[in-house]
């Protein structure tokens, strides 16, 4: 017997509701509608399922069988497809995301202030890790997005890499480093001459770094992991600092800092999301990536 499970869906909130007005009320369809689904469902199965009575309609022992086996399923399902409209319409949910400090601050914090104030039943989990094991939790569905410098490469078949944003890094030193140390910089041979803070080894923007400035930069004083660390060695005097140019704008702007301004010092670097593909990442991480990327 192959019963259409729609018919099973009318006789619950008929047998529920004892009415057929208030059946087709709560199922969005006519009084009609209902009492030929009924009609072809009590064919299909061969046996009554309703009497009426004066007080209205009422389950024939057929019936009240047929609506204790039902009804736990059909409530499951009502309840599944309810907390699934509020998760498509972004009424809750939670986003886990994986990311390093400095992507965090360049990208993450202002899209999630935006964010959180259209969508606030929206919970997010922030943490930090590599970038090669933040994808492999991402492809197992532990988490749902990553912030990753670009290109990134993967093997994964089942992600997604969106580029958000383009941002530039320097070589820059405090005015009075550059004062008290004569500094002269034609080439970018000369850096070495002073003291240089660059990222720190495996980061991956010290791969970016290395790929650039191999055999051109072998020495150096300083391995500084976060951006905001080496800001402040910079403005310390303590040497010529890598940085990104958006961490040190203000004081560039004031002339506290100076960039060296030599031909192929700097390195234009993408920033990016890698998510699970459209068919398998969340309604609100659909969302909060639009987000990002403005």
């Amino acid at each position: 017997m192959n019963v259409n499970f729609e018919y099973y869906k009318v006789f619950y909130y008929v047998a529920k509701y004892k009415k057929i007005s208030l059946a087709a009320e709560k199922l969005f369809v006519s009084q009609p509608a209902v009492t030929q689904t009924i009609q072809k469902l009590e064919q299909q199965l061969g046996s009554k399922l309703f009497i009426r009575t004066k007080a209205g309609i009422e389950l024939t022992e057929t019936g009240k069988m047929l609506y204790d086996f039902t009804s736990q399923s059909i409530e499951i399902l009502d309840n599944a497809e309810y907390r699934f409209s509020k998760y498509e319409n972004l009424e809750e949910g939670i986003i886990k995301i994986r990311t390093g400090s400095t992507i965090a601050k360049l990208l993450l914090y202002d899209a999630l202030e935006r964010f959180g104030k259209d969508y606030p039943n929206i919970k997010v989990e922030i943490s930090t890790g590599a970038p090669n094991k933040s994808v492999e939790m991402l492809h197992t569905g532990e988490i749902d997005m990553v912030l990753v410098y670009l290109p990134y490469k993967t093997e994964y078949s089942n992600i997604e890499i969106t580029e958000c944003a383009k941002k530039q890094y320097i070589f820059a030193m405090s005015e009075k480093y550059s004062k008290d140390n004569n500094v002269k910089i034609s080439k970018i041979e000369d850096l070495e001459k002073y003291s240089l803070i660059i990222p720190k080894k495996n980061s991956a923007i010290r791969n970016i770094f290395d790929e650039k400035f191999k055999d051109l930069i072998t020495d150096f004083h300083y391995e500084v992991a976060q951006e905001h660390m080496k800001k402040e060695f910079i403005m310390r005097d303590m040497g010529i600092g890598f940085i990104i140019k958006d961490e040190i704008k203000n004081e560039l702007k004031s002339k506290k800092v100076i960039e060296v301004n030599v031909e192929n010092a700097t390195i234009d670097c993408s920033i990016g999301a890698i998510t699970l593909n459209k068919r398998l990442s969340t309604f609100a991480t659909k969302k909060l990536l639009e987000y990002i990327k403005k």
